[in-house]
């Protein structure tokens, strides 16, 4: 017996032997370089580990039969038995191109060597370093074809965002944001460190699945999910000092006085100061600098993910994100939680579940863009007014010439805040039901809100002559998504690989809105607490509202592949809107496209160094139904009051001039486009050429003033936008230092090619001090384009003014020299009117690249971006403030007093500043204020060290980096930053003294457990 017990315990512990043996070894690629971070499963198992710096694993077994599963991105995966071996090295060979890379599309997903449309996928590595607290800033250089601007750079601002350029004249050219298969998420929802990978659908034969609000492309999220294996923890952050990148150069407050008793001279007043009072002063309050500072922004995130053995994987991420301005009493908080889960309940069904909330508090500046803006305020005030407070009056000090506050009092003497929160949740369900064939159900909400809290206290002057001012504005909006797809998808002879898919959509939209103001308050300490205690017989304002519309839609694809070598992808859209009057609510979105890979053609396979060759043509159409609810119904609104006896009636008017005939706006686009790599793909990338048309345009038609109204919305127009997009990725160097390249370049031109008869030509704008439009759309010119003069230099003494076409009399030297350009006859005329206005320029770029550069060398990684944009004007209204001042005591650019033509400096093309008013009027808008923003920036630069982690038991990741975000801008622009616009991502361009773009420097941390 006792024999029999010890054989029993030599074979019990020969067999756990076996069964907990365990396995090391190294993961390289084939030119011998360790991979770091490859996945390694047991399969059948959730039992894994990943490589570390070196390419080192090390596993434990649980079977006696094990095999091991390693895959990494961008390689080839491996399934290899273990057998009785301790030691197994791998060698992984890259998946060239990453081919067989799945791709998420409109509705599913598909092969990257199968694609026949313009679509770019931007994954985690590719992201644009920096600070950023959203999915756009994240794409900024990194597609080519795709334009993101930071028209403002406040915290919690969001950058404007274009794809091929912008196709409608009045209605929305907003592109479509698609997150986790939801149609129009807000991509402040989310956190960076959430975002999986990133796609963008640029022409219409891949975006058209979209139908009715993919016109202007669409941008996919997919967010992070979890992966079969043991559980994995990770936690990034850093920190960082953020200062201002640029502060405009004005006068000293010495400077300033004369410049000031200079102005009042040529207008016969008397001086301002006196010589005195100018010896006698210092260089006097630099405001800029008094609202500006360094400041702090920090970023927190941490991810749990796994998996088990029956598919079934989650993932859970928690995000905070704080950001103070680098203006006083700016700064934004944001927290974000998010799960997804995919659970497998059952033989061939698949449910993934995820839910996403946001909380985000936003304290934001008076007017940060607005002509009368904070930093309007900062370039035009007094360096002779000092800070602090006026021991005659007790209050701050103000300019006392302009009767105006400090932009210091304007910091302190207002707040704003927004509160933001949004959820969304999706549940998502996938069965098979037979091979091949699945159903899928989507469903998806979204419930978002916010209210923001304004309130201008007693310490400005105007809230002091208020009592106090008190403004709430609320809003809350849902969303409502049901979706039911039914795919098949075979491969028969192994040649010919087919799908097809058809479902159908619904979607609500409700949105309402209330807001309340009042003024005269006892105090100020309660601020917006109290609506209440405010006067309501001195100021009363109260409104609100409500936005309902839906969306019904049918749509369909089929894709064919043969032999690998030739593609088809076809599809149809029918989308049906409450926006549109009976008979013209459906609408139908068809697109065709074709691929051939040549590479795999028999005549190019003994051509070694082409690994893929591939020719797409593609042709689409999108809608647009970017117009207001019930512009095609005749509807009543609260008008003015009349009075019937004794008592006071309220009245009703239409608001509007209804057309039911209005129909949806269309784009039609033609894509051509090579895909390539060489040179075992060192070489890689791809270019297109495409042209979009956007007809039927969604347009304000003017009509005569008799009618009562001043526009009817109808369908008219036709914009087209064309240009080349080029994508190239190089591996410059391989082996112990590495050295890879990414490039982007896009061209574009946008041009208005067909106005009705009885309008060639829409004015708009506002430029500035009464001086009417700055921009228009005409055929032949970029949408918005800038109209005005065009000055050739400025008169000398010597010329003979008299006999020069002038726009007014008593021209002197130093003033412009307008062109004659054309008159009542279309030939120039000997004068300057309205006719010899020209384009003056676009607000789009001709060109816009981005260039990234990464060395590395052992465990160090230097990681270089560049990006900028050429050919780009904007109406620059702090230059037209500048030489056409709204009065005669701000302060102005230096070089436009220390460069300024006199006799003694008439090289120069900045005029004297005498008598301005005789060159101003509708001429305020020339080419002198209409300025070039091209630039180029150095964007980031991020040197990191991964620390060896061998045998670590803690850490199977560890990663530590320093980098410096707008480090450096090279351009001719006089303000802040090229990018910046004062209306956002609207069409319209125009720089007044935006927030100020920051320069920051971050130390960060990334860990893997």
């Amino acid at each position: 017996m006792k024999q029999k017990l010890i054989l029993l315990c030599v074979l019990l512990v020969g067999y756990l032997g076996i069964s907990q043996n365990t396995v090391k070894g190294v993961v390289k690629d084939v030119q011998g370089m360790p991979l770091i971070g490859v996945n390694i499963v047991e399969k059948g198992t959730s039992n894994g580990v990943a490589t570390d710096f070196d390419g080192n694993y090390s596993i434990t077994l649980k079977s006696s039969n094990a095999i091991l599963e390693f895959s990494y991105l961008g390689f080839q995966s491996q399934s290899i038995p273990v057998g009785n071996k301790s030691q197994l090295s791998v060698v992984l060979q890259e998946d060239l191109n990453s081919l067989n890379e799945v791709v998420v599309i409109g509705y599913g997903t598909q092969k990257r060597k199968d694609l026949t449309g313009s679509v770019v996928t931007v994954k985690t590595e590719d992201f644009t370093p920096g600070a950023n607290s959203n999915a756009v800033e994240l794409l900024k250089g990194t597609a080519a074809g795709v334009v993101v601007t930071q028209t403002n750079s406040a915290p919690g601002a969001t950058p404007a965002i274009k794809i091929r350029g912008a196709g409608s004249i009045n209605s929305s050219n907003a592109v479509l944001y698609v997150v986790d298969g939801i149609p129009g998420v807000s991509p402040n929802s989310l956190s960076p460190g959430d975002i999986e990978s990133i796609e963008i659908l640029k022409d219409a034969s891949a975006s058209s699945i979209y139908g009715t609000r993919a016109a202007n492309g669409v941008v996919l999220v997919t967010t992070k999910k979890g992966k079969k294996g043991k559980p994995v923890f990770t936690y990034s952050t850093y920190t960082g000092m953020q200062e201002p990148a640029k502060l405009i150069d004005v006068l000293e407050a010495k400077d300033y006085m004369e410049f000031v008793n200079l102005r009042l001279s040529w207008a016969n007043r008397e001086p301002a100061y006196s010589a005195s009072d100018i010896a006698n002063t210092g260089p006097g309050t630099n405001w800029q600098e008094e609202i500006t500072r360094r400041a702090n922004v920090q970023n927190h995130q941490i991810g749990i993910s796994g998996g088990a053995d029956d598919g079934s994987t989650y993932y859970f991420g928690l995000n905070y994100f704080d950001q103070d301005g680098i203006v006083l009493g700016s700064d934004t908080k944001k927290y974000n939680l998010r799960s997804n889960i995919t659970s497998k309940p059952i033989e061939n069904l698949t449910v993934n579940f995820g839910i996403n909330y946001t909380n985000q508090t936003t304290n934001s500046l008076n007017n940060p863009t607005a002509d009368s803006g904070l930093f309007q305020s900062a370039l035009r005030m007094s360096p002779a007014v000092p800070t602090g407070i006026d021991p005659n009056t007790g209050r701050y000090y103000i300019d006392s010439f302009n009767n105006v506050d400090t932009p210091l009092t304007q910091i302190l003497g207002r707040s704003d805040v927004t509160v933001f929160r949004r959820f969304y949740s999706f549940l998502r369900s996938d069965y098979e039901i037979i091979d091949n064939l699945t159903a899928t159900l989507n469903l998806a909400a979204e419930d978002n809100s916010s209210r923001r809290d304004r309130y201008t206290n007693t310490l400005t002057i105007g809230g002091l002559g208020a009592g106090g001012v008190a403004n709430i504005n609320a809003g809350e909006s849902t969303h409502w998504l049901v979706e039911t797809l039914l795919k098949y998808a075979k491969t028969f002879n192994e040649k010919h690989d087919f799908s097809v898919l058809g479902g159908a959509t619904w979607e609500k939209f409700d949105s309402k809105a209330v807001g309340a103001g009042i003024s005269g308050f006892l105090s100020d300490v309660l601020g917006t607490n109290a609506l209440q205690s405010g006067d309501g017989e001195l100021s009363d304002n109260v409104s609100s509202d409500r936005d309902v519309n839906q969306l019904n839609g049918f749509l369909g694809r089929l894709t064919y592949g043969y032999d690998d070598r030739y593609l088809l992808t076809a599809s149809l859209r029918i989308d049906g809107s409450s926006r549109f009057a009976r008979g013209n609510k459906y609408a139908y979105f068809p697109s065709a496209s074709v691929g051939w890979r040549a590479s795999n053609e028999a005549f190019l396979k003994s051509a070694e160094w082409i690994n893929d060759l591939k020719f797409r043509v593609g042709y689409g159409e999108l809608g647009n139904q970017g117009i207001n609810n019930f512009e095609t119904r005749t509807t009543l609104v609260p008008g003015g009051n009349s009075v019937f006896g004794d008592v006071i009636a309220q009245g009703v008017v239409p608001p509007r001039l209804a057309n039911p005939n209005l129909t949806w706006e269309t784009t039609s686009e033609i894509n051509i486009g090579l895909d390539y790599g060489f040179a075992n793909n060192r070489i890689n990338g791809s270019v297109d050429y495409f042209n979009r048309v956007t007809k039927d345009q969604l347009f304000n038609k003017p009509l005569p003033s008799v009618v009562g109204f001043t526009t009817v919305r109808t369908n008219i127009g036709e914009v087209t936008n064309s240009g080349i997009d080029f994508a190239l990725n190089t591996e410059n160097f391989t082996g112990n230092f590495k050295w890879s390249t990414s490039l982007t370049f896009s061209y574009l031109k946008n041009e208005v090619t067909d106005l009705p008869d009885f309008q060639q030509e829409i004015f708009g704008g506002y430029a500035f001090n009464n001086a009417g439009n700055y921009w228009v759309v005409k055929e032949g010119a970029a949408l918005r384009s800038y109209y005005g003069f065009f000055i050739d230099g400025l008169f000398q003494e010597g010329d003979d003014i008299a006999n020069s076409p002038t726009p007014s009399e008593g021209f002197q030297p130093g003033m412009p020299r307008f062109r004659d350009v054309s008159g009542p006859d279309g030939v120039p005329d000997g004068k300057i009117t309205a006719d010899d206005r020209s384009v003056l320029g676009s607000p789009f770029p001709d060109y816009t690249f981005g260039i990234r550069n990464q060395f590395r060398y052992k465990n160090f990684t230097l990681d270089v971006f560049i990006n900028g944009s050429q050919g780009a004007e904007t109406f620059d209204a702090y230059i037209a403030e500048t030489i056409y001042p709204q009065n005669l005591y701000g302060n102005t650019f230096s070089t436009f007093y220390f460069d300024r033509w006199t006799p003694e400096n008439p090289n120069t093309n900045i005029p004297s500043g005498q008598n301005f008013s005789l060159y101003g009027g509708q001429q305020v808008v020339n080419s002198l204020n209409v300025v070039d923003v091209s630039y180029v920036r150095l964007k980031n630069v991020t040197l990191s060290y991964r620390l060896p982690l061998a045998n670590n038991r803690l850490f199977s990741d560890l990663n530590i980096y320093v980098a410096a975000d707008n480090l450096a801008t090279w351009t001719d622009f006089l303000g802040y930053d090229p990018e910046a616009s004062i209306f956002g991502d609207s069409l319209e361009s125009k720089s007044y003294n935006s927030y100020p773009l920051a320069r920051t420097f971050r130390l960060g941390i990334d860990v893997k457990f």
